[in-house]
């Protein structure tokens, strides 16, 4: 009927009103947080500084502040004091941004428009992305922040697309697994050819992995490591759980390495050392979880050696010394893989190491958790607390004045290679492209300047 019709429309009209202006309160609260933020950064940069001023010179501020027994004027020159260190924190970051950004402004620009032009909506797509991340992953969102504006809104499309692949997975009955992972591989597709499925995060994705030349093999990657996980894949060594670590996680690092426009053979290769290493942290995190849920992905043969089985774990999940000394073992593995891959942090654009050098400390922190607790992951789950995450984070702010490390050309896994070969294409650096030889990786420098 003609009535029932306009009213329907009129009902959709103040729907769509109604979600935009959701979309725009959030914005608006995050534009202010961002600046209350932003003062705070800069309130704590200029007391860095000056601290260093007062070491060497002395504080006769102070000393005049001490002498003075008025509450008043103490409290207007603690205000004062306040302003003085968020003026010198906006100076020193401002120039600091300007040195870093200088050599990165016009490919910046470039992106940006391609990204507006691929997704006429980005920007509403990207504060929906912006919302997902802020709600599923805590410790990326924190890290996101410290990444420079032209990369952290690809990096929340980029990580929305893979947090909702495996919610999409993990929810719903076992038995649709399947058709939900085939509905995935689909909008994949449709994301490479540029009619994406109608929703923020896959409008956004598909614009991100255009605009960038992301290598389909990478996400495919993933998906496959999802259908590894559907399969009840059995792990029976050291090199299988890295096989599976380079699919859910490698994968990801190869994608982020693209956004901040890698090249280099070594440096995609120290990123997928971090994202197996993640990995295996997440991994010794979650043995009890994962047992209780009928997965098991620590090494068989590691079980063997201490007298357990994957069967015997999942049927009974508990803390022993001997599953300890296998946690143990994974996060020695892990450590080894974030000391390399500390040397592709320094290969990444000024602007970017920060973010990837606090997520990096962050994870790695869970490992030192676990180990205070005699690498129980049974009992109770590993948490790195806000505070501490802040810390690690404030740490991680060395990345923009430390030299750089030594160049690291140790071979890339074997396990990742497959990963390596898809990127060759933008590997246009003449040194130490990597290559496998029998069944150890080697380095070989093809051409030395």
């Amino acid at each position: 009927h003609p009535t029932m019709q306009l009213l329907v429309d009129k009902s959709n009209v103040v729907d769509m009103e109604q979600s935009a202006w959701t979309v725009e309160a959030k914005r608006s609260r995050g534009s202010i947080l961002g600046q209350l933020c932003s003062v705070a950064l800069y309130a704590t940069v200029g007391w860095m500084v000056l601290a260093v001023v007062r070491l060497v010179l002395g504080d006769p501020v102070s000393f005049y502040l001490q002498s003075m027994h008025n509450d008043a004027i103490r409290l207007v020159s603690a205000a004062f004091f306040v302003l003085i260190n968020a003026m010198v924190g906006l100076v020193v970051l401002r120039l600091g941004r300007f040195l870093v950004m200088s050599a990165e402004s016009d490919q910046v620009e470039k992106q940006l428009k391609l990204l507006k032009e691929l997704d006429h909506l980005w920007e509403d797509d990207v504060a929906q992305c912006t919302e997902i991340m802020r709600k599923g992953s805590k410790s990326f969102f924190l890290a996101s922040w410290l990444l420079p504006s032209w990369i952290r809104e690809p990096a929340l499309a980029l990580y929305s697309f893979c947090r909702k692949a495996d919610d999409d997975i993990d929810e719903g009955s076992a038995e649709g697994a399947q058709k939900r992972l085939v509905r995935l591989k689909q909008r994949l597709d449709d994301a490479y050819s540029g009619v994406p499925y109608d929703t923020s995060v896959d409008r956004a994705f598909s614009a991100v992995v255009r605009a960038f030349e992301i290598p389909r093999e990478l996400p495919e990657a993933l998906l496959d490591g999802f259908e590894w996980d559907l399969s009840e894949r059995r792990y029976e060594s050291l090199s299988d759980v890295i096989a599976y670590s380079s699919r859910v996680a490698s994968s990801v690092g190869g994608m982020m390495t693209v956004l901040m426009g890698g090249n280099d053979a070594v440096a995609f290769a120290r990123a997928f050392d971090l994202g197996v290493a993640m990995q295996l942290t997440n991994i010794a995190r979650d043995v009890g979880e994962d047992a209780r849920n009928g997965r098991v992905y620590v090494p068989a043969d590691w079980l063997a050696e201490e007298g357990l089985t994957p069967e015997g774990l999942k049927a009974n999940p508990e803390f022993s010394p001997a599953l300890g000394r296998v946690v143990q073992r994974l996060l020695t593995e892990a450590e080894a893989l974030y000391e390399r891959a500390d040397a592709g942090i320094s290969m990444l654009p000024r602007s970017c190491r920060v973010a990837i050098r606090a997520a990096r400390l962050i994870y790695a922190e869970i490992g030192r958790k676990l180990e205070a607790r005699g690498c129980d992951s049974v009992s109770r789950r590993a948490v790195v607390s806000k505070r501490r995450k802040m810390m690690l984070a404030a740490q991680a702010l060395g990345e923009l004045v430390r030299w750089d490390r030594p160049r690291n050309d140790d071979p890339v896994l074997p396990e990742c290679d497959y990963l390596l070969r898809a990127l060759r294409p933008r590997c246009q650096c003449r040194e130490a492209n990597l290559k496998p030889v029998g069944d150890s990786m080697v380095a070989v420098a093809e051409s030395m300047v």
